[in-house]
């Protein structure tokens, strides 16, 4: 009996020397982009990254904690602060260059992930004492997303200067009430880390967003006839195309009829505006830096020692 609750005693204690470095935390910085309704290359909207404009990359920042469940399986908690934005003038694309819509948004995401490593190295280099140890993994996980999209009037217009104006309570699509400030994501990705003396993690992640939202950009449906706008700056965010705009593009001013409202526009027909057959996404890369959480016990520094800076034989790996 004494003998058996030594050896339980022994694993456990063991196990909890190793469980002191299951937990790392991090902090994240990089740049983001959307794909959307909005910009784009120089045809009609596709999905995934065939659609990405890379000088409408902006920013993103947040942090992570990690549960490592085994040597293959890891739980991640994240959050993630970043905006992402397009323009339609920026696309060689007729019918969106002369839409002119153009918007931004600042997405704030907290999300719960499920990592699996495939491919681990505990002693990069070969250098004998386990420095630094090399993980290569994929991620698949569920995202709560805030997002509020701002459209910028370029004319001035009435009572409103050029500026930035919040769109979703706007309702430029004519809809019956605002659509949700919140929505679902999938994130979906892979990145490396490097852990160096055992105690600092220096990683890079790419990761693609599916949302649950095609409003990422205001853009959905059809353009709403201007008597169905609440206001007149919704009438003003909701069509910005102008004639000007128009001609340039295609150089026939009469072109306008086959893809906006003229004045004097009957309600027969209601021209699109976006593509609903698709939901928006988003796309983020960061590098992180964070640090193991180790536990500082007397016996974990006494017993196992080497892992906190000391050089160990060639002869033994390291299982961590």
């Amino acid at each position: 009996m004494l003998r058996n609750s030594l050896i339980i005693l022994s694993i456990f204690l063991s196990t909890g020397a190793m469980s002191q470095y299951n937990w790392d935390w991090a902090v994240h910085a990089g740049a983001s982009n959307y794909l959307g309704d909005i910009g784009g290359t120089d045809q009609s909207r596709r999905d995934f990254i065939y659609d990405i404009k890379l000088d409408q990359t902006r920013y993103v920042f947040g942090g992570h904690i990690r549960y490592k469940a085994s040597r293959s399986l890891s739980a991640t908690a994240t959050f993630m602060y970043g905006r992402i934005q397009g323009w339609d003038k920026d696309t060689e694309y007729g019918p969106r260059r002369a839409r002119n819509l153009n918007f931004r948004n600042n997405i704030k995401e907290f999300a719960l992930r499920g990592e699996y490593t495939f491919y681990s190295d505990n002693d990069l280099g070969g250098r004998g004492y386990y420095n630094p140890d090399f993980r290569f993994y994929g991620y698949l996980g569920l995202a709560a997303v805030m997002h509020n999209p701002q459209g910028y009037l370029a004319v001035p217009n009435g009572d409103f200067e050029a500026g930035w104006y919040d769109l979703r309570k706007l309702k430029t699509e004519g809809q019956d009430k605002p659509y949700s400030a919140f929505t679902m994501a999938i994130p979906m990705g892979f990145g490396v880390y490097f852990t160096h003396n055992r105690k600092y993690r220096f990683g890079w992640e790419l990761g693609y967003r599916i949302s649950m939202s095609d409003y990422l950009d205001d853009i959905s449906g059809s353009y709403a006839p201007s008597e169905e706008l609440d206001s007149d700056l919704a009438r003003a965010l909701a069509n910005q195309t102008t004639q000007e705009i128009v001609t340039e593009v295609f150089g026939n001013p009469n072109e306008i009829y086959n893809y906006y409202y003229p004045a004097g526009y009957d309600g027969s027909y209601r021209n699109p505006r976006g593509i609903n057959n698709y939901n928006d996404g988003y796309v983020f890369s960061s590098v992180s830096f964070g640090m193991l959480i180790q536990r500082k016990s007397k016996f974990s520094r006494a017993r196992y020692n080497w892992y906190n800076g000391r050089k160990r034989s060639k002869k033994s790996r390291a299982k961590f």
